[in-house]
């Protein structure tokens, strides 16, 4: 990633374990979900969708 986790302090063990701990990572992951679940089935034609699926 192009961002250092230096300055992100955890306060809980919790947090500290969390499968994304630094926020950028989770933003970064969210984008990706939804691009690939709402914005491909969006703009896909049916021959994409017979391609992939």
């Amino acid at each position: 990633m192009f961002y250092r986790e230096a300055g992100q302090f955890k306060t809980s063990y919790k947090a500290d374990q969390a499968v994304f701990p630094i926020f950028q990572d989770r933003i970064f992951v969210a984008i990706w979900l939804f691009l690939g679940f709402v914005v491909v089935p969006m703009l896909a034609n049916e021959y994409v969708f017979r391609a992939i699926f």
